[in-house]
């Protein structure tokens, strides 16, 4: 994975793509501001007061899943069954076997926290490195 930086609307943002299923693509947004990237990204925001949500382009194999930095577990597989479902109806799944549910869920979820683990060790160099600066330029 890349190295995350944060966007001009103020959050970070990756692709999820699910190979194996028609190549359904999903777009991760990380954010403080869900109402803000929202809008930044789709034009629109929720209806109502949301934790997290996922929006689903109609007619498009890909959707979008916008988290706040602090989700919990518990948000983030509950947003990441719906992409999931998603997902299988796409692609005309008609049962809905545990395993495999399982399976894609697991990856989604994985996505999610790789990413997650990614921004922080990007922010976690990036402070080292303004720390390591600023002792530089006072030594001067």
């Amino acid at each position: 994975m890349r190295k995350p930086k944060m966007t001009k609307y103020g959050d970070y943002v990756t692709w999820v793509t699910f190979e194996v299923m028609a190549g359904y693509r999903v777009r991760i947004v990380l954010t403080d501001d869900l109402l803000k990237s929202s809008k930044s990204w789709l034009g629109s925001v929720p209806d109502g007061p949301a934790d997290a949500f996922c929006f689903h382009e109609s007619g498009e194999g890909r959707s979008y899943i916008f988290l706040k930095h602090d989700s919990s577990e518990s948000t983030v597989a509950h947003e990441c069954w719906h992409i999931v479902h998603k997902v299988m109806a796409w692609c005309g799944v008609q049962e809905m076997d545990g395993e495999v549910v399982a399976y894609h869920l697991d990856h989604m979820v994985e996505k999610v926290y790789e990413f997650k683990k990614a921004i922080a060790l990007a922010l976690k160099s990036s402070i080292t490195k303004e720390t390591t600066n600023d002792k530089r330029k006072r030594r001067k």
